[in-house]
């Protein structure tokens, strides 16, 4: 389970980093970019969140679970906020750096 959710989480983060790549040129980001790196992310959170209620050394995961809820605070407010371009590239920036160490703190217990 835990390996699904890494698999998950990292095509949410490939359409993601797409996502941003349109923000940052001042392109309209494609609603199907969008919409799949949001359904592929909530599936790796819910497969993540299974797992961690089912195993015995969960304490790692509710780890990772922290980080991750912490990137869907701006995540949020870029989707449904009304701001300025400016504005959602900060955010964006912000969600995904944070969200890039949540899947590479996953990746440290995942790998070994």
């Amino acid at each position: 389970m835990e390996l699904t959710a890494t698999i998950l989480l990292f095509i949410g983060v490939v359409f993601g980093f797409m996502a941003f790549t349109h923000l940052s040129m001042n392109m309209k980001i494609p609603k199907m970019t969008w919409m799949i790196h949001l359904v592929f992310v909530i599936l790796g959170i819910a497969a993540l969140i299974i797992y961690a209620l089912s195993t015995e050394n969960a304490e790692k995961h509710y780890n990772i679970l922290v980080i991750l809820g912490i990137a869907l605070i701006p995540g949020v407010m870029i989707l449904f906020g009304k701001r300025g371009t400016g504005s959602k590239k900060a955010l964006a920036m912000v969600y995904g750096l944070v969200g890039l160490f949540g899947f590479f703190w996953l990746l440290t217990y995942v790998l070994p």
